[in-house]
């Protein structure tokens, strides 16, 4: 069987291990559906009790389709629409949602990043629904108003940097952080940086660079930083020139997956997933 993870960023500000804790609990108590895209939504349907001093939150995201009782309905048989007749035959309990799938999640309240099962039993949940969920869930009032402005991006590969610096000729940089956090920063950028948006209430900045006339961008270490903190807090993209021609790359376009295949027989479903969640976090 094959089992895939990825990633999303969570952040709350101030940074607290027993915030993120909170925030899980809450997330969970509300029992609130969200919407991932169209019809379909999910919610958290399992949470593992965590002790105060665990580093992780486990828990299950289940999601499901949507859809209006009181529309259309269709008879593939005589390729007409569904007589009223018909309709009455209808009785689905108002609590049942069709076609369900349910992914594995763990929680690192130090890192605080959500590893979930991206791909698993034959099924996707993609990184960008995954991001809707969570940015749907949290945007509740209810959340907003006991923890603040939560924010939330897809982690992405490191490869996506070299992915950048493959354009033989880079002509625009515009890297997008959002407010950064202490343990993702160096001591003396990250002070600079977060002081830097703060005295301006602003939770966010974007730095742009620009070649000069007929040249390229150069590589170095400052903006090595920069790029490397965005793919966790924002993303970047790069414009320029390579052999085909014009070139655009995004970073958040090559999210962080880690995968692997294991035997039924002789690992469950739930440790491989415990297993690929320790590569993922120990591949920085």
């Amino acid at each position: 069987m094959k089992l895939e993870v990825g990633a999303i960023n969570i952040r709350l500000h101030p940074h607290s291990e027993d915030l993120y804790r909170n925030l899980f609990q809450r997330l969970f108590e509300l029992r609130r559906v969200a919407n991932i895209r169209g019809d379909r939504s999910g919610l958290i349907t399992s949470l593992g009790r965590s002790r105060t001093d665990s580093a992780y939150i486990n828990g299950v995201i289940t999601t499901f389709l949507e859809f209006d009782s009181d529309g259309k309905w269709f008879n593939t048989d005589t390729l007409e629409e569904a007589s009223t007749n018909e309709l009455r035959q209808i009785n689905i309990p108002e609590n049942l949602r069709p076609n369900s799938r349910s992914y594995l999640f763990r929680f690192d309240v130090e890192n605080h990043e959500m590893i979930f099962e991206h791909y698993a039993n034959g099924h996707r949940f993609s990184h960008s629904s995954a991001l809707s969920f969570i940015k749907d869930l949290v945007a509740d009032e209810r959340i907003s108003s006991e923890f603040g402005d939560v924010k939330a991006t897809i982690v992405q590969s490191r490869g996506s940097i070299d992915r950048i610096f493959s354009i033989s000729r880079i002509t625009d940089i515009e890297i997008y952080i959002e407010k950064p956090n202490a343990d993702l920063w160096g001591a003396d950028f990250e002070e600079q940086a977060e002081e830097h948006l703060d005295d301006k209430n602003a939770r966010s900045m974007t730095v742009s660079y620009k070649a000069e006339q007929g040249l390229g961008i150069s590589r170095d270490e400052d903006l090595g930083r920069l790029i490397r903190a965005s793919i966790r807090n924002g993303r970047t993209v790069a414009k320029g020139y390579g052999d085909s021609g014009h070139e655009v790359v995004t970073t958040d376009r090559f999210p962080k997956v880690v995968q692997d295949k294991y035997d039924e027989d002789e690992m469950s479903q739930p440790q491989m997933f415990e297993s690929l969640a320790n590569s993922f976090r120990r591949r920085r």
